[in-house]
């Protein structure tokens, strides 16, 4: 055989072996994320509503989020490929100054993702089981646990030129409901302009403590997502969000708005999604001051439905002869996470 047979044989060799080791994943433009989350503030004193971390962009760093990636070449497709290594959800950190988790992942162009993620990846209120996927993060949520401001976040789009130059935007909306009471004087002519008292204690009864949230998709449109909470054993007897210290309140007026009873910069504590003093039985509220002493006062809630990413704010509003209830109702407004959050 002539040099040249020899040299052309050499080169079809290697083109045969390149042809057969193709790399397993093909490098290409990496996935990242943008989210805004709706806020609150972190409770900083002792007592209910101490460990309530509400999301804010400083909060939110603090902990790590949990997400799942799947794609497939039809938007409706049940079945697909997992975008990370492994079908758990992966955890999310901030480390130093960019979110991170530890291997890469890459879009595959023109194929149709869907992302679900949780924040935070983990916390003493709840419990993610292990049947959770990108179609069904299934959460078991105790509020006797802890008080974890649990979010949730859905993202679907095709791998194209446009969609892969950006970050992909997850927006996180709360599965909780927010409560907070305040107290103070009734302002009418039977309560004296310089009286005061103090509030010693306060607790909650009637409420569903324990309850699973699915968050899923609507039947066979796997596309989409929906919240579903699963929240049946009515505790009639048990006092939640239990508080004891010292604080004064006033006749309300321009100088002197209600006091609020919890701790911390928004007085929120976290309560699952239910109907309050609704079919299973009432819900209540029992609390002291410093002038009534040991007797405490025993008020049922107006029926209300608690529904998640809204804060119900009630005023408890004394005069000489009863104590009426007042209840303001209001979404957690959005506030854009400055920092964006990479997957790298």
């Amino acid at each position: 055989m002539g040099f040249k047979d020899k040299f052309l044989s050499l080169a079809l060799t290697l083109l045969a072996l390149a042809a057969c080791q193709k790399p397993s994943q093909q490098r290409g433009v990496a996935i990242s994320f943008a989210s805004t989350a709706q806020s609150a503030l972190v409770s900083t004193k002792a007592g209910a509503g101490e460990n309530t971390v509400l999301s804010t962009t400083e909060n939110m760093r603090s902990k790590p989020f949990g997400i799942y990636g799947l794609y497939a070449q039809d938007p409706r497709s049940e079945t697909g490929t997992n975008v990370f290594l492994s079908t758990d959800a992966v955890a999310v950190s901030y480390r130093t100054d960019s979110w991170e988790y530890d291997n890469l992942a890459y879009w595959s162009i023109n194929q149709f993702y869907r992302f679900r993620a949780y924040h935070p990846y983990s916390g003493s209120a709840f419990n993610v089981l292990n049947s959770s996927s990108v179609d069904l993060i299934s959460i078991d949520y105790k509020v006797a646990s802890g008080n974890e401001d649990l979010m949730f976040a859905f993202w679907k789009g095709q791998a194209n030129e446009a969609v892969i130059s950006h970050r992909v935007p997850m927006s996180f909306t709360h599965a909780l409901a927010g409560l907070s009471f305040s107290i103070g004087f009734k302002n009418s002519p039977d309560v004296d302009d310089r009286r005061t008292d103090n509030v010693t204690s306060f607790a909650v009864s009637g409420i569903i403590p324990n309850g699973t949230v699915l968050y899923t998709h609507p039947d066979g449109d796997f596309d989409a997502a929906t919240m579903i909470w699963i929240a049946e054993n009515y505790d009639a007897s048990t006092k939640y969000y239990q508080w004891t210290g010292s604080k004064p309140f006033y006749k309300l007026d321009e100088a002197h708005a209600a006091t609020p009873i919890f701790d911390g910069p928004d007085n929120v504590v976290m309560a699952i999604p239910q109907s309050s003093s609704g079919a299973k039985g009432p819900t209540k509220v029992f609390f002291t001051t410093s002038e009534g002493g040991d007797a405490v006062n025993e008020i049922t809630l107006p029926e209300v439905q608690w529904e998640p990413g809204v804060i119900y704010s009630y005023t408890f509003i004394i005069s000489q002869s009863k104590i009426d209830v007042e209840i303001t109702i209001k979404d957690w407004e959005p506030v854009e996470i400055n920092e964006d959050i990479h997957i790298l």
